[in-house]
């Protein structure tokens, strides 16, 4: 697992982890000793190997980051939910944390204070992407990319997933509400306009991504 180098002008504190993942390997057993019975249950309902790698690894890492910082042994943590599952620790004051996933690469963030989020996602051609205009881009952002300007579909898509996970909000309810652009001040962050049920400034950065991937992080002070 590697710390991530972030964007400058992101808050102290702020971390993010990469998970490079090997999705043939069988379950290492020092990740499966550490997930509960729920968690395994769930990872087991998976239909294929590797999505139960994906899902077992990452939680074992989350709990190896989170009892470094709690001082809780990892298999002890427990998790709270919020209606649109969005998790949180229930057994510890700890860092506020979210969880991101694509092919063979996961990333972790995690938070001092406020509200953080993240979110990765495998490149794809622009043919096959283009039916999903409609439904991320909000109406300012469809103008903007019909002139071919700002920023390109997957790293508007990437920002919004990550800022809509850092509220914990239904993502498919709210992308049209947001809109990003690159910031004018900074070409290290994004400026974000939108109409979401929220009152703390809203923050995002692009993130560091293997090749293939694009990804970002947001974050709402608390």
């Amino acid at each position: 697992m590697q710390r991530l180098q972030l964007a400058e002008g992101v808050p102290e504190g702020l971390e993010v982890w990469c998970l490079a993942l090997d999705l043939n390997a069988p379950i290492a057993d020092d990740d499966d000793r550490l997930l509960s019975r729920a968690e395994w249950q769930r990872a087991q309902r998976l239909r294929h190997h590797a999505d139960v790698v994906r899902a077992v690894a990452t939680r074992a890492a989350l709990r190896r980051l989170l009892s470094a910082h709690t001082g809780i042994a990892p298999e002890k943590l427990v998790f709270t939910h919020n209606v649109y599952g969005k998790p949180a620790l229930e057994n510890a004051d700890g860092p506020a944390f979210n969880v991101s996933h694509s092919g063979n690469v996961a990333l972790i963030a995690l938070a001092p204070g406020g509200a953080v989020g993240v979110d990765i996602e495998r490149r794809r051609p622009d043919a096959e992407l283009a039916p999903l205009h409609g439904l991320v881009l909000s109406p300012s952002e469809q103008r903007d990319h019909i002139s071919g300007a700002t920023l390109p579909f997957m790293e508007r898509w990437v920002v919004k997933e990550a800022v809509l996970k850092t509220l914990g909000l239904g993502i498919a309810d709210h992308l049209q509400a947001l809109s990003v652009s690159p910031a004018s001040v900074s070409p290290t962050s994004y400026c974000l306009e939108h109409s979401l049920p929220v009152l703390s400034p809203l923050q995002a950065w692009p993130l560091p991504a293997p090749s293939g991937y694009a990804a970002a992080l947001g974050f709402a002070q608390g």
